[in-house]
């Protein structure tokens, strides 16, 4: 028998049955182990089959079979209750009961998505001339011509369907303003927002008054939209970004407008938060400078959802989609708006000569870069933090960047700032 550690020739340990060879080292490692064998309880050792038994895998239970006569029975009775209750509704609601109609349609309404959990053979016994979903919109209509209470719920009710874009800005400017009559200053506001991104919104003017009622600031709320559209969800969610107009996280709020209070309803998405952001500034953009602020920030929308540098290289290389190039002319033009807007401002300068860099337009990015050296960025403070990046960024797509260069980031405007003295005077950088 040979030691297990060394290889030499050992004796057969009588408590263990195992080498115990005649060397110091190796007799002291048997002892130590031969000692803990010996500390556990005698019995006989299982063997394989009783240590380890096989058990067959549960079978899967066998998917429960459809009644098709039951189930045709179910959708006959429940087309037989849902006419009644349609037709006890539009009744109601002829005769001007507005109570009575809303009770029945809305009853009518909760009763058909049942239709849907049948099989296609029950279906299959539903009327020709059926309607899928029971219209809310007349009722709400008519509620809201008789400034009915329910006239909010039934509107409610109406959005949570998905209708046409046309009912939904019907349904926000009639929310907005009647949270507005209420005295829900925030709450009308939001919806007056929602309404103008459907097609339906006030003038700047009507905005910035609403804002100054409530007590928010139109320059303070247009900066804060601008610097929210440039924030990602985890970045706002870290910074702790909240929504002025509900004082909630922004990256997770709810996006269903028309609910009176936000819960967070699991399952909903979170809207998007920088999408908003853009549109409400839209909304608060007043004069030429706002404008110019408003286009930097779309132009930075649109770059971001792609990735300049990707968009570029794929311009470069002639493989970009018609949808990248559609994109490529947006975010120019958005920027040489903005430039135009902006005569004085560094920024969209910057912009411009990276777009190009990173396309191919190398004489076109120099020319952008060197205007761009002439202009400001506004503080003190932002100059001396942002200039070097924005150069390097620049630099880096026309392929002179150093090693290491971080490129992933970039610096935007903290907030829009007032016209230099020069440009307030007349006088033009050439």
């Amino acid at each position: 028998m040979l030691c297990s550690q060394c290889g030499a020739p050992a004796e057969r340990c009588e408590r263990c049955h195992s080498a115990l060879c005649a060397r110091r080292l190796c007799a002291e490692l048997h002892e130590a182990s031969c000692a803990a064998v010996s500390a556990l309880p005698a019995g006989p050792l299982p063997t394989t089959s009783a240590a380890i038994t096989w058990q067959p895998k549960a079978a899967r239970r066998p998917a429960r079979e459809r009644d098709e006569q039951v189930e045709r029975a179910v959708a006959e009775e429940l087309v037989v209750r849902i006419s009644r209750h349609r037709q006890a509704g539009r009744d109601a609601l002829l005769a001007g009961e507005c109570e009575t109609a809303f009770d029945e349609l809305t009853a009518a309404r909760r009763l058909e998505p049942d239709l849907d959990r049948l099989g296609a053979a029950a279906r299959r016994v539903l009327p020709t001339s059926w309607e899928l979903e029971t219209d809310l919109t007349p009722l709400a209509r008519a509620l809201s011509a008789r400034r009915h209470l329910r006239a909010a719920e039934a509107w409610r009710l109406v959005l949570d369907d998905a209708p046409a874009r046309s009912i939904q800005a019907e349904a926000a400017e009639w929310l907005a303003r009647q949270a507005l009559e209420a005295g829900h200053g925030l709450l009308g506001l939001r919806r007056l927002h929602a309404a103008s991104r459907l097609g339906r919104g006030l003038d700047v003017a009507a905005f910035q008054t609403a804002y100054k009622q409530v007590g928010i600031d139109p320059a303070a709320a247009f900066a804060l939209y601008l610097a929210a559209s440039r924030l990602d969800a985890p970045s706002a969610r870290a910074a702790g970004l909240r929504d002025p107009l509900t004082q909630q996280l922004w990256s997770d709020q709810d996006p269903r407008w028309w609910l009176d209070e936000l819960p967070r309803t699991p399952g909903v998405p979170p809207g998007d938060h920088q999408l908003e952001a853009l549109h409400r500034a839209g909304d608060l953009a007043h004069g030429k400078r706002d404008q110019g602020w408003l286009l930097l920030a779309e132009g930075d929308a649109i770059a971001a959802s792609l990735g300049v540098r990707a968009l570029g290289r794929d311009i470069r290389a002639g493989c970009a989609e018609t949808a990248e190039h559609d994109a490529f002319v947006r975010i120019r033009a958005a920027y040489e708006g903005a430039v135009e807007r902006l005569p004085e401002v560094a920024w969209p300068w910057y912009r411009l000569a990276e777009l190009l860099a990173w396309a191919g337009f190398a004489e076109g990015a120099r020319e952008h870069l060197l205007q761009a050296e002439r202009r400001g960025l506004g503080p003190r403070e932002a100059d001396r933090a942002a200039r070097s990046h924005l150069r390097a960024l620049v630099q880096a797509g026309l392929g002179k960047a150093p090693d290491g260069l971080p490129t992933a980031a970039r610096p935007f405007p903290s907030e829009p700032f007032a016209a230099s003295l020069a440009t307030r005077l007349g006088l033009r950088l050439r």
